[in-house]
């Protein structure tokens, strides 16, 4: 049983929601500590801020151009430095400093997806400690105070877990290379943020593995001339779609320099008026497969009126929409644009509410916290379990045997790889790793009435 000296269990009978709890939980305390140890019996800790963070959603993706030299798996004998206690640091954006009740309160905020966030982590070192885990976690607020001081009292410890700011993150990768400590990103994703780390732990995929998933698996099904690219005349849409068509060329295993796939510049206009905008392009007596790269929330009104029309042209053609998870999150692509078009999302974390343990999950989330369990509940406990028990298991150089976990989470299975320097792969050396990156992605789609992994 993990103690924590709070007041998270004084309002335990108020209706009010755990969010209200915990917002009472950070104003009254700065840092938190919790010992998890292979004694039973509850283990004192002292409290810790805890805040709501940016306006952003956590699942947000970051976009690169950039070709990855990563899939290169070599065996690595780095010797294990198994301790009897671990030190770990969770940075999390409560931002305590600006304390309102309402931000807790709605259910999309900020601040309600980073406690239920930081709930999950607590229940997953509830569930370490049963197994004999030895671990000691320091919380910290990443948003009040000055950063770079907090940063440095960290230099004993064995994870640094976050922070979800981007520059801050740069820092921290720095300040994990330079003192040894594994640093783990379970919320940005970006070829930019490390470089030459070997510590450096990204558990969100890049842009570019999204866009990996997407072509192999329209690729497993459909010839290259049943694809059709969609987009913008802008270099933007063309830079993506260019990469799509790479690596095509290597999927299909094709030298010659001409592009696989058909690609289809979408004349804007015509979404707004009477004028037909795909242009009879639909192969008929064929499944069409359209491809839309399109992946943040300045797309959605593109995204949405590309469907509308397409709905309304396709006439009896089949179809088959692949997309990216802007689809499933925008309030305007409704699901019956999934089910009449097909459309398949690839996506990082999905959690399947079907599922007898995501069931019991909840369950045991509500009797504890009076409130159901958002998707970041059980991204916490996820992240947790998953660094947790190889930690324990493999040591400090945890991180280059995380390729071996093929265990299944409640949201996913980890798909841990290295990302090889660029120059390094060029020479055929593949012992120069710039970071490890997580490659795990569902494809999920309609059907009947509920998203389902294809």
């Amino acid at each position: 049983m993990i103690s924590v000296q709070n007041r998270l269990q004084q309002l335990n009978g108020n209706k009010i929601f755990f969010l209200l709890i915990v917002c009472m939980f950070l104003v009254s305390s700065c840092k938190t500590k919790k010992q998890v140890t292979n004694n039973e019996g509850p283990r004192s800790s002292q409290n810790t801020t805890t805040k709501p963070g940016p306006k952003s959603k956590v699942d947000t993706i970051r976009w690169t151009e950039e070709v990855l030299a990563n899939d290169a798996s070599i065996l690595n004998e780095t010797p294990k430095e198994i301790k009897s206690l671990y030190k770990i640091a969770l940075m999390i954006p409560f931002e305590s400093n600006r304390y309102e009740p309402d931000q807790f309160l709605a259910m999309e905020s900020a601040g309600n997806r980073f406690a239920n966030y930081y709930n999950g982590v607590k229940l997953a070192l509830e569930k370490l400690e049963s197994e004999g885990a030895n671990l000691s976690v320091t919380v910290i607020d990443s948003e009040t105070g000055d950063f770079s001081s907090k940063l440095k009292s960290l230099e004993n410890q064995d994870v640094i877990i976050g922070p979800y700011n981007r520059n801050q993150l740069k820092e921290t990768a720095a300040f994990c290379r330079k003192n040894e400590i594994i640093n783990v990103s379970p919320w940005q994703a970006s070829s930019k943020i490390a470089s030459d780390n070997p510590y450096h732990i990204q558990l969100r995929p890049n842009q570019t593995a999204y866009y990996d998933a997407m072509i192999e698996h329209a690729l497993e099904s459909h010839t290259p001339d049943q694809i059709f690219m969609i987009g913008r005349d802008t270099k933007t849409d063309k830079g993506r779609i260019n990469y799509f068509q790479k690596t095509a060329l290597t999927i299909l295993n094709q030298k010659s320099p001409a592009k696989p796939l058909n690609e289809y510049f979408v004349n804007v206009d015509s979404l707004i008026n009477d004028a037909i905008t795909y242009d009879s392009i639909f192969v008929e007596d064929k499944t069409n497969v359209f491809l839309f790269p399109q992946w943040s929330s300045e797309d959605e009104g593109f995204l949405y009126s590309c469907l509308r029309k397409l709905a309304i042209e396709k006439g009896q053609n089949d179809f088959i929409v692949y997309g990216m998870p802007i689809m499933i999150d925008s309030d305007k692509i409704s699901f019956d644009f999934f089910q009449n078009l097909d459309i398949h999302c690839t996506r990082a974390k999905w959690v399947d509410k079907s599922d007898p343990e995501v069931i019991d999950f909840r369950k045991f989330y509500f009797q504890k916290y009076e409130a159901l369990p958002l998707d970041d509940a059980l991204d916490g406990y996820d992240t947790m379990m998953f660094i947790g028990s190889n930690l324990v298991k493999n040591g400090k150089t945890f991180q280059y045997s995380l390729e071996e976990d093929r265990s299944d989470y409640l949201q996913t299975a980890f798909d841990i790889q290295k990302v090889i320097l660029e120059m390094s792969a060029q020479l055929d050396n593949f012992n120069q790793i710039d970071y490890f990156e997580n490659r795990k992605l569902d494809m999920v789609r309609f059907q009947k009435d509920r998203l389902i992994r294809d």
